[in-house]
C-alpha cells in the first residue's frame, strides 16, 4: 500500500507519489472511484509510488506498461451494475476506457496503449492540485464534502451510463502486472 506524503516540489504529491511502503508491488493494484459527499479516489496495491508518473497537471501513467486490466466492478448503493461481468463487457485484451463523471470535470481510466498500461486522466475542472487529502494514507477526494455525485459512468464511450447520479456509485478498476 502506498502511503501519501505531501511535498512542495511535486504537483503529483497531492496524489499519489512519495513515501514509504508498508508492502512491496502486488500483482493486482485496485483504483477506485467512489462518491463520499465528494468523489473520493482509493489507489491500493502500489508499491510506493515509484511506478507512477504525473504528466502535465491532468494526467497520472503507471510506468509498468504491460500491466492489463483483470477486473472491473462498477455499483450503485450496492446493487451490481456489470450483471455479474467481471470486467463489465469490457474486453481486457482490446483498448479500454472508463469515463467518470462528477459535477462538470470527468476521470478517465483508460489502457495507455492498446489494451497494456493504465493511466488516470483529471479534466481541466478536476485537476490534480485540487485533490485533497483524507484520513486514509491512500486517499484523496474532490470537492471537499460539497455534497455532489458521480452523475455517470460510461465504459467505452458507450452512450448508456452505469450510474444513475443519485449518489453511491463506485468503480473499481484491477490493474495486474506481470510478477
Amino acid at each position: 500500500m502506498i502511503k501519501f506524503t505531501l511535498t512542495a516540489s511535486l504537483p503529483l504529491a497531492i496524489l499519489l507519489l512519495c513515501g514509504p511502503s508498508q508492502t512491496e508491488a502486488q500483482g493486482a493494484t485496485p483504483i477506485t472511484i467512489k462518491d463520499g459527499g465528494s468523489i473520493l479516489l482509493h489507489a491500493d496495491g502500489l508499491d510506493a509510488g515509484k511506478n507512477w508518473k504525473v504528466i502535465g497537471s491532468s494526467e497520472l501513467r503507471h510506468l509498468i506498461a504491460n500491466g492489463v486490466l483483470s477486473g472491473l466492478q462498477i455499483t450503485e448503493a450496492g446493487a451490481d451494475r456489470c450483471a455479474g461481468n467481471a470486467t463489465c463487457g469490457i474486453d481486457p485484451s482490446k483498448p479500454w476506457k472508463i469515463q467518470v463523471t462528477y459535477n462538470a470535470g470527468v476521470v478517465t481510466v483508460s489502457s495507455v496503449s492498446a489494451n497494456k498500461g493504465l493511466h488516470l486522466k483529471f479534466s481541466a475542472k478536476i485537476p490534480i492540485t485540487q485533490w485533497q487529502k483524507t484520513a486514509t494514507a491512500d486517499e484523496r477526494e474532490f470537492g471537499h464534502g460539497d455534497g455532489r455525485h458521480i452523475g455517470s459512468i460510461k465504459v467505452n464511450g458507450s452512450a448508456t451510463s452505469l450510474c444513475a447520479g443519485k449518489g453511491g456509485c463506485e468503480v473499481i478498476v484491477t490493474y495486474t502486472t506481470p510478477q
